[in-house]
């Protein structure tokens, strides 16, 4: 007698295959994508890049420019040359007594000046070699709105005249010519020249000589400025290596 064969074991059609086999090729494309296409750095703590990545504490700049050293000999605050820092208060002779006193230190080790919390407001003081202004949280530079604080000085040789007049040019509120190892710096600090004043004179016609730099720095190397906030300038900061 004949039994017909169980439809179990017959032959799988055609499109079962198929089904079975995409169904492969999908599974194992799921897997092999799991692998990210643009992977992060991952960066372990104490490892190289994590100590380098954000030490303040380097003795050389991020771009490698700066040669750091030692901690200053001479540490002084503006406040024990007569500075006040109410906002009103001219601190123009105690800025320049403190950097004739510190000056003497630039061979012994250099020296730094603190600028404490407040409003200081100033004219130009010139900087010395081997020196740190520091200006401390809280601490603001402002220009003095007297002109006569600003003394005029010889032009630039790269123009050979003012700027904007004839003759000479207003010295910078900070300013350092021929210097070494200056670093303007602190806790995020802010040097504001209210140069209102001075575009006011400019459109009124009535500058009589160039306006003055926020900072500069001429014929000078080995300078950091970091950790600082500079608003309204006269005429920016300005640093150069050479003489003009």
């Amino acid at each position: 007698m004949n039994f017909e064969k169980p439809l179990l074991f017959t032959r799988p059609p055609i499109w079962a295959v198929f089904a079975i086999a995409i169904t492969i090729v999908t599974v194992s494309v799921i897997n092999t994508s799991t692998i990210p296409l643009f992977p992060t750095q991952r960066v372990v703590p104490g490892d190289a890049a994590a100590r380098d990545s954000g030490s303040v504490a380097s003795k050389r700049s991020c771009a490698g420019f700066f040669r750091g050293g030692a901690a200053r000999a001479v540490t002084a605050s503006i406040r024990e040359f007569g500075g006040v820092g109410d906002g009103r208060t001219s601190n123009t002779e105690a800025f320049r007594r403190a950097l004739r006193a510190l000056e003497r230190f630039g061979d012994k080790g250099g020296s730094r000046l603190n600028v404490p919390e407040g409003r200081w407001v100033t004219g130009s003081f010139n900087l010395t070699s081997n020196f740190t202004l520091f200006l401390e949280r809280g601490a603001v530079i402002l220009g003095s709105q007297n002109e006569e604080e600003w003394p005029v000085i010889e032009p630039l040789l790269s123009y050979g005249r003012g700027r904007e007049r004839l003759g000479g040019r207003h010295i910078s509120l900070i300013h350092g010519d021929s210097l070494t190892n200056v670093v303007i710096t602190g806790e995020n600090g802010t040097i504001d020249g209210q140069g209102r004043m001075w575009w006011d004179l400019w459109w009124n016609r009535s500058l009589e000589h160039t306006r003055g730099h926020q900072v500069e720095l001429k014929n000078s190397h080995n300078v950091l400025i970091s950790n600082l906030t500079f608003i309204n300038s006269a005429a920016g900061v300005r640093i150069k290596t050479d003489k003009g």
